[in-house]
């Protein structure tokens, strides 16, 4: 279940951060946002699941997923308090592009 929800999650997320920026430089922050995510994914996950697994026991695999879920339900606390509406609007109304002449 957890995995479920990470996938989507993990794959909305950087197009998400993405609607705050203007048109021009959109692409160079879903770049940005994608590497390091993936880069401290990639590094810290295996490393945390590797120890955990090497522990034999179930429990602790257990908790670190707890954990993750965790994180997951943390995120979903900010998005609410701090995310931009930007449903049904077309992107340069929420990010007016550098280039819009006043």
């Amino acid at each position: 279940m957890i995995f479920f929800f990470a996938s989507a999650a993990a794959s909305s997320a950087y197009l998400t951060v993405s609607e705050t920026f203007p048109l021009e430089v959109r692409a160079l922050a879903i770049a940005v946002f994608y590497a390091v995510g993936t880069a401290l994914g990639g590094v810290a996950a295996p490393l945390i699941f590797g120890a955990l697994i090497q522990t034999g026991s179930r429990e602790a695999v257990f908790a670190g997923y707890l954990f993750g879920a965790a994180l997951m339900i943390g995120a979903a606390i900010v998005v609410y308090f701090f995310a931009v509406a930007a449903e049904r609007k077309p992107l340069e109304e929420i990010a007016r592009p550098l280039s819009a002449a006043d």
